[in-house]
């Protein structure tokens, strides 16, 4: 097999190229001396051209500003080389604060794969099946990442009969397999429920988010099976579910101290709920730490740096993100869907909020 080398070229007197010209793989060839073929190959990381050339190649690349021509290779393959991932919002006009982390992680590894990825907001007023429907049927895109979904999601159901290929944040009740990433919730509902419980919270209370969504669901199987196990009744009004924003757990938190005036403990299973119960809480007079104990979720840090710190069931967003992306792409590689189904174990984060004064 025929090995590319190049002989004495280099890329640290920095390359220029004019700004009103477009780079192409000869623009690259040109400034390092080498044939199309070999730039072309180098960048492919094809096994017939050597290590140093195609880090010299990348890095000319890089420096010379170079992008794939995506429309000409789309014609060839027929692929848009393009995902999109749909994200609700749950508040007009503000970001969701833990979104970004995930994209970045769904981005990252699409780009060094190759494709573009495209973030498609879906507002409140939006119909989830419809956007996911849109974006399909506009044809720009090779595959599609959704979260947030519901035991009998019609949006999974619609993507499983047009075949288009996706992967899901969260997993359904439907018979039929599909690809999907999820944290194991139930395992983690168990775990709050014990850990509030030896503590000596003897009427815990689950703030879980909207019951229409899966993982909600998970979580009060979990809670429940400890207080089986334990030969203890779960009361329904002891569970409460909420939108995952500071907003509605502001609320929420008021509203607890007067309905359940000896409650001395929570599971708040959303980071940004948690943010503002903690606020809620002080309003209403009570105060993490000394009088009420909280655990929180979620899938960024956010609880390290809460007044008073919150022991959480944390998981990488980022890292979920790869994931996704990872198997999305063997989804459009014609992978088994029976091996694209990962439950991933949250890591515990114990800044003993959990545990109160004696």
């Amino acid at each position: 097999m025929e090995s590319f080398k190049v002989q004495g070229s280099g890329t640290g007197r920095g390359l220029r190229r004019d700004p009103n010209q477009r780079v192409t793989l000869r623009t690259v060839a040109t400034a390092l001396g080498l044939s199309i073929t070999t730039v072309s190959r180098a960048l492919k990381e094809g096994p017939e051209v050597n290590r140093e050339t195609i880090e010299l190649v990348k890095k000319a690349a890089s420096e010379l500003g170079y992008r794939p021509n995506l429309g000409g290779l789309n014609l060839r393959t027929g692929k848009t080389h393009a995902i999109g991932i749909v994200l609700p919002f749950e508040r007009e006009g503000e970001m969701n604060i833990v979104v970004a982390s995930l994209v970045e992680g769904v981005s990252r590894h699409m780009k060094s794969r190759g494709y573009r990825t495209t973030v498609v907001p879906q507002l409140q007023a939006d119909d989830p099946l419809a956007t996911v429907r849109d974006l399909v049927e506009e044809g720009s895109v090779d595959g599609v990442i959704i979260t947030h979904t519901r035991p009998q999601d019609d949006r999974v159901k619609y993507l499983l009969e047009v075949g288009t290929p996706f992967v899901t944040f969260g997993r359904t009740e439907l018979l039929s397999i599909h690809a999907t990433v999820d944290l194991d919730h139930e395992a983690i509902g168990a775990e709050a429920a014990r850990l509030l419980l030896d503590a000596g919270h003897h009427r815990p209370l689950l703030i879980a988010p909207s019951s229409q969504f899966t993982y909600s669901l998970q979580f009060v199987k979990g809670w429940s099976k400890t207080f089986t196990a334990r030969h203890l009744n779960v009361p329904d009004n002891l569970i409460h579910f909420v939108a995952t924003t500071p907003d509605s757990g502001q609320e929420l938190a008021k509203n607890i101290v007067a309905w359940h005036p000896d409650a001395s403990g929570a599971f708040v299973a959303s980071e940004e709920a948690a943010l503002g119960f903690l606020s809620g809480l002080r309003e209403a007079g009570r105060e993490a730490g000394k009088d009420f104990a909280l655990l929180t979720y979620g899938g960024t840090r956010l609880h390290d740096f809460f007044n008073p710190p919150l022991s959480a069931f944390y998981y990488s967003n980022f890292l979920i993100g790869e994931r996704l992306a990872s198997l999305l792409l063997r989804a459009i590689g014609g992978d088994d869907l029976a091996d694209l189904r990962e439950v991933v174990q949250a890591e515990f984060v114990d800044h003993n909020s959990q545990t109160l004064p004696s």
